[in-house]
């Protein structure tokens, strides 16, 4: 078989191709937390990341049909390199993800030499994906852990330190400002103008966003997104001061609340990112069942 390798370029149809062999693999795979994906979701992560032309490379065949694909992304802090696992339709031959997953890593290797180079996280029980990592030098790094919540059953607290709000658009400097406070996700996007674009543009006009205050300073902000999973509502982000943990359970029964009084039915889906530590306590007090492990895997040593 003649195969064709070609680097991402955004609008000529890759996003598309992506989305295709992506949502493919799913079918073949025990569940995950993480459902389909579309072209419109793969184009807008790209913007956003300002994704590196050379670190996504697609595998075709000779009437330019979808083999494969490999994507990578670098963070600066902590210094990290993920690349993915190389996905494919069912009918790729097993040797065009072995180059694609070997020349990124090459390429990921000396791009940023002093990156710890991570691949995951994807569930647990995926054995294709977690023997692929052991086999290509990888050892299990973290675990990470989803939980879904019957937002039917949630009832307002009688915790009275903490106060909630919906966000308007005269709040974006101060959500900027939390949000760059967070660790976990101060370098989702690359600048004040990018962020700026996400609240004014994406997230503000929803008309869904819940701030949680203490003594008038914000203090947590997160806002549910229905539709992008097609079993669940997903907290499309997640920003907590730090010093204020104990902000996210109140954050997740409010957000909660807000979808039981927009009359969702679905779940509400949360994970352990935004605070490991006290993940667990969070999902057994609000009640939430654990529905989802996934596994982060680190490379043993840079080849």
């Amino acid at each position: 078989m003649k195969v064709i390798y070609r680097y991402y370029e955004p609008d000529q149809g890759f996003e598309e191709l992506q989305a295709r062999i992506y949502n493919d693999e799913l079918t073949r795979n025990p569940k995950s937390a993480f459902g389909e994906t579309t072209a419109e979701q793969i184009k807008q992560r790209y913007i956003a990341e300002k994704k590196d032309k050379f670190g996504v490379r697609y595998a075709l065949d000779e009437q330019e049909e979808p083999l494969a694909y490999i994507q990578t992304t670098f963070n600066k802090s902590p210094p990290q390199t993920w690349i993915g696992y190389p996905w494919a339709l069912e009918h790729c031959p097993p040797e065009v993800q072995e180059f694609l997953f070997d020349e990124m890593l090459e390429y990921v290797a000396n791009k940023f030499p002093d990156n710890e180079i991570v691949m995951g996280y994807f569930t647990e029980t995926w054995e294709r994906q977690t023997e692929f990592a052991k086999r290509k030098g990888f050892s299990l790094k973290d675990k990470a852990f989803f939980y879904s919540l019957d937002v039917s059953q949630m009832k307002r607290g009688t915790d009275t330190e903490f106060s909630p709000r919906m966000g308007e658009m005269n709040d974006i400097p101060s959500l900027i400002q939390l949000c760059k406070s967070d660790s976990n996700i101060k370098e989702a996007f690359s600048d004040d103008d990018a962020w700026n674009s996400y609240f004014k543009n994406r997230v503000i006009p929803d008309n869904h966003l819940i701030m949680i205050f203490k003594e008038n300073l914000l203090v947590a902000a997160g806002a549910p997104l229905r539709g992008y999973l097609e079993d669940g509502i997903i907290v499309r982000f997640t920003a907590i001061r730090p010093g204020f943990e104990d902000s996210w359970k109140p954050l997740l029964r409010e957000i909660a609340l807000h979808c039981k009084e927009q009359q969702w039915k679905e779940p509400l889906l949360f994970n352990s990112f935004t605070n490991k530590d006290i993940a667990s306590k969070v999902a057994e007090d609000l009640g939430a069942s654990l529905n989802d492990i996934q596994v982060l895997f680190s490379l043993d040593s840079k080849k």
